[in-house]
């Protein structure tokens, strides 16, 4: 920043003062900007006491011993941004103070006597050089005039010596007067100017003096409420703090709960693949399960015509059974009819030859392996048939014994 950026802003102070009220975007921007450090933040944020102007007068200091070329442009830029556009024109706009009105009247009477004494010297010269020439004729013709020229001369330079004094003199006199004059009319404008101003000014005063205790009590009353307002923004920052540390914790229980996503996705993965292996188990049970009810009604229905042929058996076996009896009875009665006739061939037989004796013998031994065969049949149990059924729940056939009160009935 040079002298001039300095200057700018130095006469603008005022006026940054009032309206730059709350600093911290623009120390944001200038930190951004590398023009301002965080040291500079806490330094600005740390003045004791912490009071607005006190942290402004800081800001203005830094500001102003920044070594940055672009300090100025930045600072603008800055205003602009934060929405400052009345103060960024006004800096850019700002006119230098110079020097005063009284030297500026000083110095133009400076030049005006140095024109006056160049202008008396130039007539000098020209009258001694127009009176010189026929001496320069002589000068080079007679001898013994190098004298006379020397005493010419240191004559001619008094003479001129005093004619210039004298005319600094009656220069320096009239500029006197001048000045003399010009300062009675400016005194007398001034005093007639300084009354009217004066009454103005008392007046001024007074509204200045009423304005001053108005404008006393206005900051005692801001002061009222910056003092609610800075116990209102140390509580916003401790709400900030708490804020910014529950986002903390909320970020890391996220965090926590992505890692934690992460692991249920590889297990949701596996557990994907074990599905898929347990459907192909299901698919496979499913037509094994389809298998086995096939089989189960192939045989149901082989049980239903094991059934029918075990009906069917039991019917010829008590056809056998009454057949057997029939037989039987038959077998008795022709043995009983037999067994009279051996009997009176035996009785007549006594009467008969050997022969016939031995004939009847032999036949009667027939008739008693018969009989014995008869005897051995009827002492025989019947033979035990066993019903067939089926469990539910298997694919085979199993063979059930009968009770005894089947037995008995067979």
């Amino acid at each position: 920043m040079n002298r001039e950026q300095r200057k700018r802003i130095t006469q603008n102070i005022t006026n940054l003062k009032e309206r730059l009220v709350d600093l911290d975007p623009i120390i944001d921007r200038l930190i951004e900007k590398d023009v301002f450090t965080l040291e500079h933040r806490e330094r600005i944020d740390h003045v004791s006491p912490a009071t607005p102007q006190k942290k402004f007068n800081e800001f203005i200091q830094l500001l102003l011993a920044s070594p940055e070329p672009n300090t100025y442009f930045v600072f603008l830029e800055a205003l602009t941004e934060e929405r400052h556009h009345y103060m960024a024109e006004r800096l850019q706009n700002t006119v230098i103070s110079g020097t005063s009105p009284v030297r500026h009247s000083s110095s133009y009477s400076r030049e005006r006597a140095r024109s006056r004494v160049t202008s008396a010297m130039s007539n000098r010269s020209y009258d001694h050089s127009g009176a010189s020439g026929p001496v320069g004729m002589g000068y080079g013709g007679a001898p013994g005039m190098e004298q006379i020229m020397s005493r010419i001369l240191t004559e001619f330079g008094g003479k001129l010596n005093t004619s210039i004094s004298s005319s600094i003199q009656k220069m320096r006199m009239e500029d006197k007067h001048e000045m003399e004059k010009r300062m009675d009319e400016k005194l007398a404008s001034f005093k007639k100017e300084w009354d009217g101003e004066k009454t103005s000014l008392l007046k001024m005063n007074e509204s200045a003096i009423s304005n001053l205790q108005a404008s006393v009590e206005k900051l005692r009353r801001s002061n009222d409420e910056y003092n609610r307002l800075s116990e209102k923004y140390d509580k916003l920052k401790e709400m900030q703090k708490e804020m910014r540390e529950r986002e903390n914790d909320r970020w890391q229980r996220l965090s926590q709960a992505n890692v934690e996503r992460a692991q249920l996705r590889v297990t949701n993965e596996d557990l994907k693949t074990q599905v898929q292996q347990l459907q192909e188990k299901v698919a496979t049970l499913e037509c094994e399960n389809t298998r086995l009810k096939e089989k189960d009604c192939q045989s149901m229905i082989d049980l239903e015509h094991l059934a029918i042929e075990n009906k069917t058996l039991m019917q010829e076996l008590e056809e056998k059974d009454k057949e057997r009896l029939e037989l039987k009875k038959e077998v008795e009665m022709a043995y009983s009819r037999i067994s009279d006739v051996v009997k009176f061939q035996r009785e007549k037989s006594e009467l008969d030859d050997v022969t016939y004796k031995s004939a009847l013998e032999k036949q009667s031994e027939k008739l008693n392996e018969i009989f014995e065969v008869v005897n051995s049949l009827n002492s025989k149990e019947r033979p035990r048939v066993s019903s067939r059924g089926l469990y539910i729940g298997g694919n085979g056939i199993t063979k059930t014994p009968l009770k005894p009160s089947e037995k008995k009935s067979v």
